[in-house]
């Protein structure tokens, strides 16, 4: 059992401040590293090694980590994996942490294969967006990217989230020369329905070779201007996403430059990966090992030092991270944490 009194206790009264001035207050918590789709630029076809159970956090040691970035000042909590739902005792682990009144939001990052059953538990928590992956819709595109061929079921679980009036973020990474030509309808689907759909570039975390086939952010902003000449955007502080409202839309659409990487400079995001690894940028090698903190009996004043330690040697941008890291495009974003 962990030492609670370890994890209320310590040094949190200033603010986690990385040396640029980026106040830290998300973080990103990957509770697996499995999923049941398999994503072409996600992960391989026959997926990835997986972590056995004792190799990844349980949840009282994510709570206890939880508790100690509430204390240091981070207020919004993103759940992701893998696919969170895959966990046994995901929903539980999520209400224990709707249940910390420290934490303004709670979202999520899912497939949306699994989380019909879950979303009449989840409309009563603090959600502050569900961000559901959506690639194609096209049903043999679909099954070409995620390698699995649960096309209606991901459809039919979008139009439940917004009709329980879910603040619904539909992510979307483009493929060069697979749906990118999906662009527009894409873009449509927000014009009907009130959600943000959102285009990512593609990055290179598929577990194999880096494609450098990408479509970037400016392209794909491009080809949105070419259909809507009028794209008002909008101003939203600390945002990965470029957002704009188009006249005539229920919804937003956004662009996310997670390659080009020119948001960096506003990023106030931390991660945790499965293993237990707190990542202060998308591109570095990870900076502490908590898992290991945890389980060795550090306190909190300890863990609190070592997270303060990795913030203040924190990259400039992704770019620095990545040379710093020496990086080599094998890993899958679902061992990252998405």
């Amino acid at each position: 059992m962990l030492n609670q009194a370890n994890i209320l206790n310590g040094d949190s009264s200033r603010p986690l401040v990385d040396p640029f001035g980026r106040k830290m207050d998300y973080l990103r918590l990957a509770i697996t590293d499995r999923c049941n789709l398999r994503c072409q630029y996600c992960m391989p076809a026959e997926g990835i090694p997986l972590k056995s159970h004792e190799h990844i956090l349980s949840f009282e040691e994510m709570s206890a980590l939880v508790r100690i970035f509430i204390e240091l000042g981070v207020r919004k909590l993103r759940i992701t994996g893998g696919e969170p739902f895959v966990r046994k005792d995901a929903l539980p682990f999520i209400k224990s942490l709707d249940a910390m009144p420290e934490l303004e939001s709670i979202n999520i990052t899912t497939n949306a294969v699994l989380i019909g059953s879950f979303l009449d538990d989840l409309r009563d928590m603090k959600i502050g967006s569900l961000n559901i992956s959506l690639d194609s819709f096209n049903r043999d595109t679909f099954f070409k990217i995620t390698r699995r061929d649960d096309f209606d079921i991901v459809i039919k679980n979008i139009y439940k989230a917004v009709k329980l009036n879910f603040p619904v973020k539909l992510n979307m990474v483009v493929l060069a020369g697979i749906n990118d030509s999906e662009i527009i309808d894409f873009a449509n689907f927000a014009r009907k329905l009130p959600i943000e759909v959102r285009f990512i570039e593609q990055m290179p975390f598929s577990g194999g070779p880096a494609t450098e086939d990408i479509l970037s952010a400016d392209q794909i902003f491009s080809k949105l201007q070419e259909n809507f000449p009028v794209l008002h955007e909008q101003v939203i502080k600390n945002s990965t996403a470029r957002v704009y409202n188009i006249p005539g839309f229920r919804g937003k659409i956004g662009i996310i430059a997670g390659y080009s990487r020119t948001f960096c400079a506003s990023c106030s995001r931390l991660r945790i990966t499965p293993e237990g690894i707190l990542k202060t940028c998308l591109y570095d090698k990870g900076a502490v090992d908590l898992k290991k903190m945890l389980r060795d009996g550090n306190s909190n004043v300890e863990i609190i030092d070592a997270i303060r330690g990795a913030v203040q040697n924190r990259a400039v941008d992704g770019f620095e991270s990545q040379k710093r890291a020496n990086q080599l495009y094998n890993l899958s974003m679902a061992q990252i944490g998405g």
